[in-house]
């Protein structure tokens, strides 16, 4: 039904501007027709008058010099007379039958046809020769003067007539146009009225439902399901919308309560997951909002003074986290920050990660800050106990390792066979223990991140030349050899030096270990990226286990199956020195069954 009326009334609207059209266009043709014929009425008498005053100046021109001079015997040639004569005739006739039935056009044509017939008797006379005398001649042409000067002021009269007749008819063709232009006027006014009433129902029956259905949708988005369409006329197209419409909010209605519910209950659900958590949690939005938060999380922050904001050092994390685009997962519980809460400290491992909806769409940052402190006081705890219990054991073990030198040396005896071996032995015992206790030393100062660097620009090339000194004459022992790939150019790193030796020792040590008999041991220093140079230690043994490979660099972990000494403290001491150095340490897999132990240290 709305399609039959858009099509009649935009029907309606073009026809009537094809009858506007067509009015104006009959109106404008038929003025044009009157125009033309009014032209077509005086203006070749107009022109044929002024020929007429052309046609006797042309003949007065050639004679009337030859009636002004004297008499002469020779005749005179009368042939342009003759052919003007028939001239004038013609135009006299074309002027006497312009305008039939007009008398004063008559009486004006009648004078003109006199005054000719005078001018022609004139000029006969003269052809006659009857004129012999001055003063006859001389009455000749001022008799012919006289007449072309009243066919010229009758000519004037006939173009004066047929210039009022145009202005008239210019001002009939004016009032006929004034007429028309009120018609074509009338016209557009009624057409107007049709188009407006055509507009009024349009909108009464198209626009009013789709602006009544936008402000449904309006309220329906703002929440408001329980408003409905007021049905439409029987004959509306809108009636099926209206239905389907209100059939739609009633089920979103229904939908958002069943949402809201299950809403109600995922939330009440999380709620008493991140209350059961001990530690704190904070939950934040893509844009570093928090969202949601557990009591332990609220209360933390309270008592730190910044409520509703994650603590600065927790922020700065966030930010580095976020910027590199990962997570911040750290294991080690010396990473944890320190919290001063109501005079006590608290020691927190933050753990950052980034969690994603199962859309896709929604995402956002986990902070779950893990309390370490009871972990930090144990692991203090035993810090201390090995650096007191090393402490107390080193200067007996000193003692002990003294006496032993000087039996060996036999001052205070000399000692049997069997003695000197038990002596030896348990010199070598006691030398071993004391290497075991100065680790021990070692990693309790790491640990307890007393280590002191003495850092300044290094070249690595010296540091492998270092290396190469110390361990070449014990390549012998296993028929070991060293092969260098040091990159030209390298720039000096920041380091200290004794430290790094320390560190590249422990790596050419351990590849000494398990290097197999005739083994090649290869010492590679490179360019590592732009803020490192990295030294590589590769050896031929029979490699980590890749079970063991994340816990190569744990303090006392030995993989499974070794047969050499040691108590497994080199890498974890060597891991802490590349930390306190801001560098990186850590084991590569490689496809030709070579172990590559790597460090990266920074440039100077």
């Amino acid at each position: 039904m709305l399609r039959t009326r858009l099509f009649y009334g935009l029907l309606t609207l073009i026809l009537l501007l094809w009858g506007v059209g067509a009015a104006a266009l009959l109106l404008v043709h038929d003025s044009n027709v009157r125009s033309e014929e009014r032209l077509r009425e005086n203006y070749p008498a107009i022109k044929t008058a002024r020929g007429m005053r052309t046609v006797t100046s042309t003949v007065n021109t050639h004679y009337l010099p030859a009636l002004a001079a004297a008499p002469d015997d020779g005749e005179v040639d009368r042939s342009l007379y003759d052919e003007q004569h028939a001239e004038l005739l013609e135009r006299l006739n074309s002027l006497r039958s312009a305008r039939q039935g007009d008398a004063q056009w008559a009486d004006v044509v009648g004078r003109l046809d006199l005054a000719l017939k005078a001018y022609f008797q004139g000029y006969d006379r003269f052809f006659g020769g009857e004129q012999v005398t001055r003063d006859e001649r001389a009455g000749l042409l001022e008799y012919l003067s006289s007449q072309t000067q009243r066919i010229t002021e009758l000519s004037e009269g006939v173009i004066s007539l047929a210039e009022n007749k145009m202005l008239v008819s210019t001002r009939v063709l004016s009032e006929e146009s004034a007429k028309n232009t009120i018609f074509v006027a009338t016209l557009v006014m009624l057409g107007t009225s049709i188009a407006v009433l055509i507009y009024f129902q349009l909108v009464r029956h198209l626009v009013d439902p789709v602006i009544g259905l936008k402000r449904s949708i309006e309220e329906i988005r703002k929440g408001n399901f329980e408003l409905s369409l007021p049905e439409s006329s029987p004959d509306s197209e809108f009636r099926a919308v209206t239905s389907a419409f209100n059939d739609m909010a009633a089920e979103l209605h229904l939908r958002r309560g069943e949402t809201d519910e299950r809403l109600m209950r995922t939330n009440l659900v999380n709620r008493a997951i991140l209350e059961a958590i001990p530690s704190p949690v904070f939950v934040l939005g893509e844009d570093g909002r928090i969202l949601q938060v557990n009591p332990a999380a609220e209360a933390l922050t309270e008592n730190l003074g910044v409520s509703n904001r994650l603590p600065a050092k927790i922020q700065r994390i966030l930010d580095e986290t976020v910027e590199a685009g990962s997570n911040h997962l750290p294991e080690d519980p010396r990473e944890a920050l320190l919290f001063r809460v109501n005079e006590r400290e608290y020691y927190y491992l933050p753990r950052i990660f980034r969690f994603t909806s199962d859309d896709g769409i929604h995402s956002g940052r986990a902070v779950l800050l893990h309390n370490v402190t009871r972990i930090r006081w144990l692991d203090d705890m035993k810090t201390n106990l090995i650096s007191t219990v090393s402490h107390e054991i080193k200067t007996p073990l000193t003692g002990i390792r003294m006496v032993l030198h000087l039996l060996l040396e036999e001052r205070s005896g000399a000692l049997t066979d069997v003695q000197k071996t038990m002596v030896n032995s348990a010199s070598s015992d006691c030398e071993r223990l004391l290497v075991t206790l100065n680790t021990l030393l070692d990693l309790s100062r790491a640990e307890s991140g007393t280590t002191h660097l003495d850092r300044q620009p290094t070249s690595m090339a010296e540091v492998v030349a270092r290396v190469e000194r110390l361990f070449l004459p014990k390549t012998t022992e296993k028929n070991l050899s060293f092969r260098f790939d040091i990159a030209d150019n390298l720039p000096d790193v920041h380091a200290d030096p004794l430290r790094l030796d320390e560190v590249m020792n422990n790596l050419v040590s351990n590849a000494f270990k398990h290097s197999p008999e005739g083994g090649t041991i290869i010492l590679k220093v490179a360019r590592a990226g732009e803020g490192f140079v990295r030294a590589s230690v590769i050896d031929e043994g029979p490699g980590v286990p890749e079970a063991s490979q994340s816990r190569v660099f744990e303090r006392f972990f030995r993989a499974p199956g070794q047969e050499t000494d040691g108590v497994g403290l080199g890498l974890f001491i060597s891991r802490e020195i590349m930390r306190a150095h801001e560098g990186r340490i850590g084991l590569l897999d490689r496809a030709d069954n070579k172990t590559e132990f790597y460090i990266d240290v920074p440039l100077a």
